[in-house]
């Protein structure tokens, strides 16, 4: 249904000059067209959507309405949670794999029957890691691209599709000890969550108001990093009593039954969807202005994104947040079992650092929107705040754990080190809408492809320096995370801002090809009531024919165009008794 809905506003009749151009741009339509815009929109914007309106009203009378764009917002941040969950699969999987021990691991007979007998070593499961976050890499700048070009809705659906029908394929291949199938899947697997983020802050550009923005994609990203608090528990549990090929069935089967519902709930945008209320829809169309209006034959400015100080500022924090994440979701669970955690405890304890970064996270999106909202403090100062106080907090705790060896205690600093990473959320993950609210999808898509080497190199560098498994080789990693963190940090500290940049704007030259407009939130009304008008008006509808008849070889577009040419000049001429039979 939200497929169909898209579809519409291609091809209802507007009413506005600025949708629809006259093709012989003669000074009579355009003298229509401008007479119109008032007394029409006036008389019927409201009128042609009795059915919406009836029902817009009896959910407010019983106090049931809940806004659309919180629904897109739940069902976008529902979608990451699963992918990341899913992305654990793996990390917990190789734990089984590496430690020569992990049948005195397992809790039942049908786990430690069903342990996989493979021979691979942490260099390859480094490599294993490594080339998903490969394909991850190839397909960003073209997801940024895609997203200008296809409805992003689409795009992020799809990707979470694909990539769990994948998921379903990897215990058949790790379960037959074929490790370059593997390979390919995981790298198939990157390949088509690379579009995430780009179609990610595509969505939410168009379903997000200035005011809000903060707490709606601190929350979005915030469910991003609770995907480890469901997959680790969820997989360490299941492997520990079940079989462990099940968790990525079940991972898989959650995604897709996500799908359905995404494609029945989500709309491309708001004009599009066929219950959102008045007043939430004028509330978007107000707050959001002219960021969201989109623009023919519109060219990103790639060289001055690339060049841009205050981008490249972002693009080093992505690759801190890709470099720890990474870190995490491959090796947490492999780093906490040499201190003798069997495998279930190893799954619960290496979801707590993830609990507090999504607390964090989701309240630094309701203090960073209280601040903008209410407080002197200025756009690039609150951002820098958060990120000074999430970097620094993040780069101490991984110094101490260099030196810990007790398990309980690096639990509760890894916690700290971890969760201090969701308070940067509101810091530079925000802050590609502060530099350009239209180019969003492709700042997302310049810093992730950027952040991706840091998700490439981290389980290679970590292979290499653990090759002994000993606690004391870890310390290593802690050293070279914390000065990358670090180095990141004062960088943004220096060049990162929270003001628009100059090529955010269009050149003026660029011609206007889709605006809001009311009537586009019920479209099929618009046809109701055109049928209306030309079924109770004999001399249009004697128009109406005559004009199929004698544009009959054009094209739909400019049939389109001169009907509603027409049906304007009739309307002008319509005197008032007919105006109000019409409205009734």
């Amino acid at each position: 249904m939200a497929d169909e809905q898209s579809t519409w506003p291609k091809k209802r009749l507007v009413h506005n000059l600025e949708f629809v151009q006259p093709s012989d741009h003669s000074e009579s339509h355009v003298a229509n067209y401008s007479a119109l815009n008032d007394s029409f929109n006036d008389r019927n914007s409201v009128k042609t959507m009795e059915e919406r309106d009836s029902n817009n009203s009896n959910w407010s009378t019983c106090g049931c309405y809940v806004p659309k764009r919180y629904i897109v917002t739940v069902l976008l941040g529902l979608g990451m949670l699963l992918v990341y969950a899913m992305r654990t699969n793996v990390g917990v999987t190789v734990v089984m794999i590496l430690d020569e021990r992990a049948f005195e691991k397992v809790g039942s007979i049908d786990s430690l029957v069903s342990l996989p007998v493979v021979k691979w070593d942490s260099q390859m499961v480094g490599f294993l890691h490594s080339v998903f976050y490969i394909g991850y890499i190839i397909t960003q700048l073209p997801g940024a691209l895609f997203t200008t070009l296809c409805p992003s809705y689409k795009i992020y659906g799809g990707c979470i599709l694909i990539s769990s029908l994948l998921n379903l394929l990897l215990p058949v291949c790790i379960d037959n000890d074929l490790f370059s199938l593997t390979c390919i899947v995981r790298c198939c697997q990157g390949l088509s969550e690379g579009m995430l983020y780009p179609a990610c802050y595509g969505v939410l550009r168009l379903w997000t108001a200035p005011s809000e923005r903060s707490r709606q994609v601190a929350a979005v990203l915030s469910c991003a990093y609770a995907g480890a608090i469901l997959g680790f528990p969820m997989a360490g549990v299941i492997t520990h009593y079940l079989r462990w090929q099940y968790i990525f069935y079940i991972s898989g089967s959650l995604c897709i039954v996500w799908f359905v519902s995404w494609l029945c709930l989500v709309y491309e945008k708001p004009s599009h969807h066929c219950s959102i209320s008045d007043e939430e829809f004028d509330f978007m169309q107000k707050s959001q202005g002219e960021d969201v209006i989109d623009y023919e034959n519109i060219e990103i400015p790639w060289r001055s994104i690339l060049t841009s100080l205050p981008v490249l500022s972002i693009c080093l924090c992505h690759f801190v947040r890709q470099w720890v994440l990474g870190l995490m979701l491959t090796n947490e669970a492999l780093y906490l079992n040499e201190f003798g955690f069997n495998i279930a405890e190893t799954g619960v304890l290496a979801s707590i650092p993830h609990i507090v970064k999504v607390i964090l996270s989701f309240s630094s999106g309701y203090i960073a929107d209280c601040l903008l909202n209410s407080s002197p403090l200025s756009t690039t100062a609150v951002r820098k705040l958060f990120v000074a106080i999430g970097f620094g907090v993040q780069s101490i705790g991984f110094i101490i754990l260099a030196f810990m060896t007790n398990g309980t205690a690096v639990v509760i600093v890894l916690t700290i080190a971890v969760g201090a990473l969701g308070l940067t959320t509101s810091g530079w993950s925000v802050n590609h809408y502060d530099l350009s609210t239209r180019y969003a999808s492709s700042l997302v898509a310049v810093s992730s492809t950027f952040g991706c080497l840091g998700a490439i190199i981290v389980p290679l560098a970590t292979g290499s320096l653990t090759t002994a498994q000993t606690v004391e080789s870890w310390s290593y990693v802690f050293y070279l995370t914390a000065s990358i963190v670090i180095f990141a940090a004062v960088f943004y500290l220096i060049f990162g801002t929270g003001e628009q940049q100059s090529w955010s704007n269009p050149p003026p030259h660029i011609e206007l090809i889709q605006k809001t407009d009311p009537l586009a939130r019920k479209p099929y009304s618009t046809h109701k009531l055109q049928d209306k008008i030309t079924d109770t008006d004999p001399v249009l509808k004697d128009k109406t024919q005559d004009s199929k008849t004698e544009y009959g070889s054009t094209d739909s577009n400019n049939e389109q165009t001169e009907m509603s040419h027409k049906l304007t000049k009739h309307l002008m001429e319509v005197s008032p008794e007919k105006q109000d039979d019409d409205k009734s």
